[in-house]
């Protein structure tokens, strides 16, 4: 388990371990029991003290539902919350792999965000918590055609392995939007929308009232992002990434 601040904690689930977790302030890495169902976030003064992993339901049948019940956060003044149907802002899903972004419960400013895998039903492998930006906090997109001015961005590497699907989010005051590369998925184009991107890429996207999503295989990988804002402001971002071949991606442009 790596903690990062501000609040940024990856959750082992079962036998899956993800030590990757990078942001701009690392800390050393505790590794606690494979087996390990609640985190307590240390050397941290944030409000939250614990986060407690439950076992979905049969009926969860999708990463948003078994979210809702899996997650419960419990406050340094003892009291808990769950997360409710209204607190899912985003729920992308492509192949094997989705990215769920939950507004915290009773925390006006914190983000939860949720990673999946699908063999017979969906695993929840991992957790990153993620806090908006300050009323003082000065961002540099670096290239990045997101739909906000002031964010704050952190990023996820999936597990170890050498070609490890990894997740960067950029968090506004209103919105969240993640951006993952992961290993090629089979899009269902038969089930999505399409759109030609403006490098010729052909895009597959999905839009509710209140959330977006959009994937496009790019060589042997597939990108896929995801937010609570217009599918067109997603776009605009995808045209701005770079190949994942980059060694800045998703940045267009260097620090």
């Amino acid at each position: 388990m790596r903690f990062v601040k501000p609040m940024t904690i990856i959750v082992l689930i079962s036998s899956c371990l993800l030590s990757g977790c990078m942001s701009e302030t690392e800390e050393p890495v505790v590794k606690p029991p494979a087996d390990v169902k609640s985190v307590k976030p240390v050397k941290e003064k944030n409000e939250v003290e614990e986060f407690l992993i439950k076992e979905p339901s049969k009926d969860a049948d999708t990463p948003g539902k078994a979210a809702v019940e899996q997650i419960q956060l419990t406050f340094k003044n003892g009291q808990t919350a769950v997360p409710t149907e209204d607190d899912v802002l985003s729920e992308a899903i492509l192949g094997q792999k989705a990215v769920v972004s939950l507004h915290a419960p009773k925390a006006q400013n914190n983000y939860i965000i949720l990673f999946y895998e699908r063999s017979n039903r969906w695993t929840l492998t991992g957790i990153l918590p993620v806090a908006g930006p300050s009323k003082s906090e000065r961002s540099k997109s670096r290239g990045l055609k997101l739909p906000f001015q002031t964010f704050k961005k952190n990023e996820m590497v999936w597990n170890d392995e050498k070609d490890a699907s990894t997740t960067w989010t950029f968090t506004g005051k209103q919105s969240i939007i993640t951006v993952s590369k992961l290993s090629q998925q089979t899009i269902d184009d038969k089930r999505s929308a399409s759109v030609t991107l403006s490098n010729g890429l052909t895009a597959y996207t999905h839009e509710t009232r209140r959330e977006a999503s959009l994937s496009y295989q790019d060589g042997e990988q597939t990108v896929l992002l995801g937010g609570n804002v217009p599918l067109a402001s997603l776009k605009i971002l995808a045209e701005s990434l770079p190949s994942v071949n980059s060694g800045l991606f998703p940045y267009p442009e260097a620090e």
